[in-house]
């Protein structure tokens, strides 16, 4: 990530630089635990990423001396496409090049939070394409009631389907949780609830972490889906490593812009602002749905 600038200095394009990225990766929850592949420039707009199918169990012993049979691997291509995302806000007072203006600095904070924040937002919504567990075990949303919160039975419940669909865990063993502030409420409250704060010394802990539960580590985001039917629907998620997948386009990643007005600027003719933006061309994508269990609760 860097900064685009017109007539800054290099130490103020760096600080700038820095501010956004520092606001950026505040608000990046949602893309932790991910596959990551860069798309090079110059390669098109479309990255594949291959899923694997499990292998058959082995249970029978070969013929004394013989080699075992072959076996085939299974794999399913799965694509994405990057697209462009960018903002920009005008501001209405010159750029001073000889010190760090307060207006500009302010807007280069809001701007990266809202490049983090929509980033983030991207993810989630495509993580809401895993497969549903309904709160409570009702058959349908809008018999969810205000009773069915996301508690420590939907937890084990999401891990045992993934069990059986064999995703896999994490490499410290744990499947990764992501939730909302109405989900940790519920979950906080849980008497086997581990606080992420009693184990931080031994373990690198993921950006927002909450705690542990019943073999999932959980990381809490501030927006949630939500969906009105009888009650108020929300999204929280439990998923296994490889489950999805981000990318960004080389060269056009996640940056900040601050420019000031130019001899050239036919869009700006008596410079009366500066402008400071962000864009990005990115793309997520679930690759095993079945990998991702999406409780909806109240």
């Amino acid at each position: 990530m860097a900064s685009t600038t017109s007539t800054l200095s290099q130490l103020m394009s760096t600080y700038y630089d820095k501010l956004f990225i520092s606001m950026v990766k505040r608000s990046q929850i949602m893309e932790q635990g991910a596959q990551k592949r860069p798309l090079p420039s110059g390669n098109g707009k479309v990255v594949y990423f291959q899923r694997y199918s499990p292998l058959a169990l082995i249970t029978q012993s070969p013929t004394e001396g013989s080699n075992p049979s072959a076996v085939d691997l299974s794999a399913t291509n799965v694509s994405c496409t990057v697209a462009e995302y960018a903002s920009y806000t005008p501001i209405s007072k010159l750029l001073s090049l000889t010190a760090i203006d307060p207006k500009m600095k302010g807007a280069v904070e809001v701007m990266g939070i809202n490049a983090g924040e929509s980033r983030d937002a991207l993810v989630r919504l495509e993580l809401d394409n895993g497969t549903a567990q309904l709160a409570g075990s009702k058959s349908a949303l809008s018999a969810i009631a205000s009773s069915d919160t996301f508690g420590a039975n939907e937890v084990r419940k999401a891990v045992k389907t993934l069990k059986i669909q064999k995703a896999m865990k994490y490499d410290d063993g744990y499947f990764l949780g992501k939730t909302n502030p109405y989900g940790s409420y519920a979950l906080m409250g849980d008497s086997t609830w581990v606080n992420a704060h009693t184990y931080k010394d031994g373990d690198n802990l993921y950006k927002g972490e909450l705690g542990r539960l019943h073999g999932v580590r959980f990381v809490e985001g501030s927006e949630a889906t939500k969906t009105s039917s009888t009650v108020d629907v929300y999204n929280s998620y439990i998923h296994g490593k490889e489950a999805f997948a981000v990318t960004d386009l080389e060269g056009d990643r996640q940056h900040v812009y601050v420019k000031n007005p130019g001899a050239n600027s036919t869009d700006n003719p008596v410079d009366r602002f500066s402008t400071v933006g962000w864009a990005m061309s990115f793309a997520v994508k679930v690759l095993d749905p079945n990998w991702i269990i999406v409780c909806k609760h109240a």
